[in-house]
């Protein structure tokens, strides 16, 4: 880490005195001893200085110790950041590299961007996954380690199995072999039929799937709209009955892998007094399909192969419906969808939230605490819900049992809310974007610090966080250490803007009110 001439003060050096270092100035890029360290904090040019002891610079990684702060190219200070480039500039840098570089979306200055490195929600998460990956390695190492010695295990029981057989082999082989194939062969066919019976029993439901996709195409066009809402619920009836025998495929064995088996007979030590080879017997094992539905297939389709730019994109109107209404009519000021196709809507008029299922068809209402804002998903079950009246906190809601698990408190109004690889990112009024661990409820973190008033909305997507301010009409993209990468702003297009969301292609998508 230190050399040699990094043990002794500069300052002493310079006057040809040596004197061991106590303190490390990083800005002045030597050592300084006590004395020197009085005065160092007391000169108007270094008193801004963050120094260091000398066994704390020593425990600095020498990768880290190793960046300057001083341009290698024109030994000038850096003093800004080019987001774009991600590259610390000089002064001569910026007329030099960096002529293209916007100064007011790319270049920042330094002394604001490191201000929330140290508590940066990118070391959480790095530590985090550093975490899990050591984890991983070592149940992989384990896990293999156990394989190697079931291998060692196996090797040595079928070598003696082997040399137990070739001492015992002979012409009484022949008959014993004739009658084990008529045994397998009697097995086969028994398991044949026992099949071609199941193959049948399904094949007999998929006859009333078709005849039930026949009559709901022949309803949609022929019936009225009183027959076509009571027609609906009978087919949905049906339909669920042909869920439930596919379920119970699985569960009453019908889907489960059938074998044959072969099991060496004890007798074999014996060869002269065999009466069979060995024994047929037909065992099962777990079905090794997995039943997707078609809303999962449907989540499948939805993956884009190939990346698309906004020009190869074309909206196309999928469905339209009502959302129920209460008894304040209805507010809607966000929205999200669960992984099973369910759209859930906040509607802050009557302080609930609105649920319908894929097709349309309203759910349920499940009431929530006063003036929600937005929410985003947790899981399957679990939603958190943001607020814009006191007390302030942000509500996490189990929509299957319709009740509050537990609130998240927060220092002010909150809007815009999403919910990145288990934590959640918010806006909160006076402080932000903030974050914090979904689950652990652990220290909040300040990723953004801006104070850009209300109904401002937050999405992510491939490590960057996309902010619409209804104030300034602009939509703000961030690193997720919170630096400016760019901002859209035009209100020919965008006007009072306040939700985002973004796609697989990073095309973001806003919304005006």
């Amino acid at each position: 880490m230190a050399s040699a001439s990094e043990s002794y003060c500069g300052v002493c050096e310079a006057q040809d005195v040596v004197k061991a270092a106590a303190f490390w100035c990083p800005e002045c890029n030597e050592g300084i001893c006590t004395s020197c360290e009085k005065h160092h904090r007391a000169s108007r040019g270094t008193r801004k200085h963050e120094i260091t002891s000398m066994d704390d610079y020593k425990q600095i990684p020498p990768i880290i110790a190793s960046i300057n702060q001083y341009c290698s190219e024109h030994d000038k200070k850096y003093q800004l950041y080019c987001s774009q480039h991600e590259q610390l500039c000089c002064p001569l840098c910026i007329t030099t590299n960096h002529k293209k570089c916007d100064l007011k979306c790319d270049l920042l200055a330094i002394d604001e961007v490191v201000k929330t490195a140290r508590n940066s929600a990118l070391f959480e998460i790095m530590e985090q996954n550093l975490k899990e990956m050591k984890n991983n390695i070592d149940r992989i190492v384990e896990d293999r380690r156990q394989n190697l010695e079931i291998i060692k295990q196996q090797r040595q029981g079928f070598q003696k199995d082997i040399k137990e057989m070739r001492a015992k082999i002979n012409i009484h082989l022949d008959k014993l072999e004739q009658e084990i194939q008529q045994d397998l062969q009697a097995a086969e066919q028994k398991v044949m039929s026992q099949i071609n019976r199941f193959v049948q029993k399904v094949s007999d439901h998929e006859k009333t799937i078709d005849e039930l996709q026949n009559n709901i195409a022949l309803t949609k066009l022929f019936a009225t709209d009183l027959q076509t809402f009571f027609g609906g619920k009978i087919f949905e009836a049906k339909i669920q009955e042909e869920e439930k025998f596919m379920t119970s495929l699985i569960e009453d064995s019908g889907l489960q892998q059938i074998h044959l088996q072969y099991k060496l007979d004890n007798k074999m030590s014996d060869i002269l007094s065999m009466t069979k080879i060995g024994e047929i017997s037909v065992t099962t094992k777990p079905s090794t399909i997995s039943m997707t539905t078609d809303r999962e297939k449907q989540a499948q389709k939805r993956i884009p192969t190939i990346s698309k730019t906004i020009n190869d994109i074309n909206l196309t109107l999928l469905k339209q419906f009502e959302i129920s209404k209460g008894e304040n009519g209805i507010g809607i000021t966000g929205c999200t969808i669960m992984p099973s196709g369910k759209i859930i809507f906040v509607d802050q008029s009557n302080d609930r939230l609105v649920i319908h299922n894929d097709n349309g068809i309203f759910v349920c209402a499940i009431p929530v605490s006063h003036r929600p804002i937005d929410v985003t998903c947790i899981d399957e079950n679990t939603v958190a819900v943001t607020h814009n009246a006191e007390p302030y906190y942000i509500e996490i809601i189990n929509i299957v049992n319709r009740k509050t698990v537990r609130q998240i408190k927060t220092s002010n109004q909150c809007y815009g809310i999403t919910n990145e690889k288990g934590r959640l990112l918010y806006y909160e009024r006076g402080r932000g974007i903030q974050t914090q661990d979904v689950n652990s409820g652990s220290t909040v973190t300040t990723v953004v610090k801006v104070d850009e008033g209300v109904w401002n909305y937050v999405a992510t997507s491939n490590d960057r966080i996309y902010h619409t301010i209804n104030n300034t009409n602009s939509v703000t993209c961030y690193t997720v250490t919170g630096q400016k990468v760019w901002e859209y702003k035009d209100v020919s297009f965008v006007d009072s803007v306040h939700g985002v969301t973004v796609d697989n292609d990073s095309n973001v998508f806003v919304v005006s009110y």
